[in-house]
């Protein structure tokens, strides 16, 4: 596996560009994953848009190959968004479509709010605008504290997917993934989500959004993207079935394939304006 690039404050990065010749010209897509996995979990994904657009994918800072913060960082809202920004400015100098899950959704959501002029479209999936909803959380500082990161992670798979969701390998990688999650950064970005609330800025967002959500997560409900689709002009909802938190990597590729569908309907709009 080829090394990732490295951001001048330390965030890594790949990019993936086999745009098919006929393809050019579309908007680059940016993906930020969420608490306690990496750049990876988009893999299924890829192969529905990989030959239309310019795909960059990066760890959140704290996971995988990114540089991980002291215990004492201050987790805010701003350094998210300046992250994710500056991912967004090695993407190319236009708009950009923006694809993010869990928190990383939330995180698009705000870079829509805040630069508007950048993003051509989000796509956000189990992702919550307003975190005082989200249960377990709160419990996760002691938990970790009292029981280790790999108790905490033994607790959560069953909260993201269901016995039959995964593969044997796909349950291997992403329990080996998330076993190896920085107490602290797990803590600190859950409990900034849990302290989140977006709705009074929601109707800022002009760009396209597709909404992903699934049917079971114990974290959002899917009163939560039915609330996001009636905040956000131009939003389209699609409710999975038989799916926890982890809806981006059970279903990547049915995902995958909802985004390209939406793109297409985005970038057919922006060359007819």
């Amino acid at each position: 596996m080829p090394s990732p690039q490295l951001t001048p404050t330390g965030l890594a990065y790949d990019t993936i560009e086999i745009i098919a010749p006929w393809e050019q010209g579309r908007c680059p897509i940016v993906f930020h994953h969420g608490i306690g996995t990496d750049r990876h979990v988009w893999s299924d994904w890829l192969p529905s848009v990989a030959t239309r657009h310019r795909i960059v994918r990066f760890d959140t800072r704290g996971y995988g190959q990114s540089a991980v913060p002291p215990v004492d960082h201050a987790w805010t809202l701003d350094c998210a968004l300046a992250d994710l920004m500056e991912i967004v400015g090695l993407a190319g100098p236009g708009p950009v479509h923006l694809v993010g899950e869990s928190f990383g959704g939330t995180a698009a959501l705000l870079a829509a709010i805040h630069h508007p002029e950048r993003i051509a479209s989000v796509t956000v999936a189990n992702t919550a605008f307003r975190g005082a909803t989200i249960a377990d959380v709160p419990g996760w500082r002691s938990a970790f504290a009292e029981q280790g990161v790999e108790t905490w992670s033994s607790r959560m798979m069953p909260k993201r997917f269901h016995d039959d969701a995964l593969s044997d390998a796909q349950r291997r990688w992403y329990r080996s993934v998330q076993d190896r999650s920085p107490a602290h950064v797990t803590v600190g970005l859950g409990e900034l989500l849990a302290a989140t609330d977006l709705g009074p800025e929601l109707s800022r967002i002009k760009a396209p959004l597709l909404i992903l959500m699934p049917d079971r997560s114990p974290f959002v409900t899917a009163r939560m993207g039915v609330d996001l689709l009636e905040a956000v002009p131009h939003a389209d909802l699609a409710m999975v079935p038989h799916a926890r938190h982890g809806l981006p990597f059970s279903h990547g590729g049915e995902c995958g394939a909802r985004l390209a569908r939406h793109l297409d309907h985005v970038e057919a709009a922006r060359a007819s304006a």
